[in-house]
């Protein structure tokens, strides 16, 4: 049985506790320390969840017997917590992004692979059910060769965490790189980025206080795919609601449309020009959660195999925002020199999935066409 510790205790811890109750009853994991730095949350999080076993200091988390820490602390700290846990001998599960810069991250999926751990990054696009069905339809040419892509996810920022708004992250790698990840999975590799940026939001007001000139809250990029393909990009932390698809492609033989956004997908709908109608399909799994690279680690321990992540992926998907922000500041494309090879993605059940998953069929008139 895996022992998980957690070091973080904010909006997103009950997510991942929803993922490690799943394993405990099976029998798969336990639950060890969550660190809440914060005392005064403490009976928030008691009132909610008696049997937490908080503490205060992360370092009770990583001397702990856990055999995995989940890292959910601000975006600014990662990178030296999940350091500390590797040295500590521990799995690590890192919320996105694992570190501000390619140029930090690298050391520490190296470190990992020296002494042997498995460290998952987020986003865990990559793990969805129904994220898979799509990129096995896609790969097997279901709408042709892949020309233009298009991706948006944003909210309206943080009224709780004033990193959000005043530490440096922005909204490409606080949002956007969940598209970047879905994008370059079904796509491969960018080879250039052009980036604009600006500010919606002149005041922000974040428990309590006052940020009077806050980052940039919009950012749109252009990305050029190694393979030819164009793909776009638009993460905001000042976009009220939205209604479209979470992810549109379009290829030389007809056009797919990811539904719902790729953290928590809602099905898919392809049209084939052979075809002459639209496609839809459910949502494979409409249970998986995004902190699903829990699972997947825990899974990987039990089942001694590799986790279904490439941490070339993830560190190509840091060069993207170190590029995009360079693109901002000189007003220019710029080169992207890492590549990552393809993870097959194919789902286990591919055989007969279509059949069992295929809804119903909008075939259209011609002249409607």
């Amino acid at each position: 049985m895996v022992e998980v510790g957690i070091v973080g205790a904010g909006n997103v811890l009950p997510a991942y506790l929803q993922v490690l109750d799943r394993l405990v009853v099976r029998g798969q994991a336990r639950e060890g320390l969550v660190c809440a730095r914060r005392r005064e949350t403490w009976d928030g999080l008691h009132a909610r969840r008696p049997g937490l076993r908080l503490v205060e200091d992360a370092g009770a988390v990583l001397e702990s017997e856990a055999d995995v820490v989940v890292v959910l602390t601000p975006p600014e700290s990662h990178a030296e917590l999940v350091r500390l846990a590797l040295e500590h001998g521990k799995h690590v599960v890192a919320e996105k992004p694992v570190a501000l810069s390619r140029a930090v991250a690298e050391p520490l999926f190296r470190l990992a692979g020296e002494k042997g751990l498995y460290l998952l990054a987020a986003p865990f696009v990559q793990l969805a059910p129904t994220f898979r069905a799509l990129w096995g339809e896609l790969r097997g040419g279901a709408i042709g060769r892949i020309h233009s892509a298009r991706g948006l996810y944003g909210n309206a920022g943080s009224h709780w965490a004033s990193w959000y708004h005043a530490g440096g992250v922005g909204p490409l790698a606080e949002a956007g790189i969940y598209n970047l990840k879905s994008l370059t999975a079904i796509l491969g590799p960018v080879a250039k980025v052009l980036a604009a940026e600006t500010r919606a939001v002149e005041r922000r007001e974040v428990a309590g206080a006052t940020i009077a000139s806050p980052d940039p809250d919009v950012s749109h990029v252009l990305l050029r795919h190694e393979a030819g393909a164009l793909s776009s990009v638009v993460s905001s932390q000042a976009i009220q609601r939205y209604r479209r698809p979470g992810l549109e492609l379009y290829g030389t033989e007809g056009t797919a449309n990811l539904l719902g956004d790729d953290w928590d997908p809602r099905g898919f709908e392809i049209w084939r020009n052979k075809e002459g109608r639209w496609e839809e399909y459910e949502a494979i799994d409409p249970t998986w959660l995004w902190a699903d690279g829990l699972r997947e680690v825990v899974l990987a321990l039990q089942e001694d195999r590799p986790p279904l992540a490439d941490p070339a992926h993830d560190l190509h998907l840091l060069e993207i925002v170190d590029a995009a922000r360079q693109a901002v500041a000189e007003g220019r494309a710029v080169p992207v020199s890492s590549r990552f090879g393809p993870l097959d993605l194919r789902p286990e059940e591919a055989a007969g999935r279509r059949d069992r998953q295929h809804l119903h069929d909008h075939t259209r008139p011609p002249d409607e066409q």
